[in-house]
């Protein structure tokens, strides 16, 4: 039979002593390990999570960039995950909305005159010029008026659609050749509707509800199936240009520097021509 160790009762003590302190400073490791463990795990956030607590960027577009702004907001949303939501209207409700509301992020007018009222309210930090908006003459598929000539236009019996020159670039510019060929006064008086954007004139001149309208070469191949483009060496001479600015009003200066950045890069540049805008050359 093995031999026994005996321990007297104070070694017995000792022992019971020693086991336990043993075991509880096992137990606080587990603990501390566990708790190390539980704030790594809070302390993660995932890019969805981060994505979703950005606020909203808010840009104000002209109607007429609508296809090209859309393509630009979404890459740019998949890449930064930072969202980006639309006003499309015409360049003067926009700017109104601006400077009632003092609110928004970014402005991309027809062109950059327009950014003209907000710089004098000193609501622009930042711009740049991004692209071309090239006047051009639309006619119904066919041209059923025979328009070949902007003197056509002043013809009695002739439709023509322009843009209001108060809210709508396009409107000024197309006035302003009209003026400098001494046939603003003759074509008005053949206009059946002034419109706030590009888009409502092609509508008029697609469901040949009018003859003729001076629209922007960049947005005839949403109607080409409906609509035909004269060449006229008047509106050819002529370049508006699409500029960038970053409103002073911005709550998330940063964030809307980062997007107008991206709206004047070269991979938007792509995304620009691809819908037709050449891009502007200094």
């Amino acid at each position: 039979m093995p031999n026994m160790i005996v321990f007297s009762r104070g070694e017995r003590h000792v022992f019971a002593i020693v086991l336990t302190l043993i075991i509880t400073m096992a137990l606080a490791g587990c603990a501390g390990k566990n708790q190390e463990q539980t704030q790594g795990q809070a302390g993660q956030q995932s890019p969805a999570r981060e994505g979703t607590q950005q606020e909203t960027l808010l840009v104000y577009s002209g109607a007429g960039l609508r296809k090209a702004m859309d393509e630009i907001g979404r890459v740019f949303q998949e890449q930064t995950g930072i969202h980006v939501s639309f006003s499309y209207a015409g360049s003067a409700q926009n700017n109104n909305q601006i400077l009632l509301s003092r609110k928004g992020d970014v402005c991309i007018p027809g062109d950059v005159t327009e950014l003209e009222p907000l710089r004098k309210e000193k609501l622009v930090t930042w711009e740049k010029k991004v692209v071309y908006h090239i006047p051009a003459l639309a006619v119904p598929k066919g041209n059923p008026a025979g328009i070949k000539q902007l003197a056509d236009l002043a013809k009695p019996g002739v439709k023509v659609v322009l843009g209001d020159p108060k809210t709508n670039p396009m409107g000024k510019v197309s006035d302003a050749v009209l003026q400098k060929a001494g046939l603003l006064e003759k074509v008005n008086k053949n206009v059946v509707a002034r419109t706030p954007t590009i888009n409502e004139l092609l509508v008029y001149v697609s469901m040949k509800q009018a003859d003729a309208a001076i629209i922007g070469v960049e947005n005839y191949p949403e109607f080409k199936d409906r609509v035909d483009i004269v060449p006229l060496p008047e509106l050819q001479e002529v370049n508006m240009v699409v500029p960038v600015a970053v409103l002073a009003c911005s709550a998330q200066p940063d964030r809307a520097r980062l997007f107008a950045e991206f709206v004047a890069s070269d991979q938007a540049r792509a995304i620009w021509e691809k819908n037709g805008f050449k891009p502007y050359r200094e």
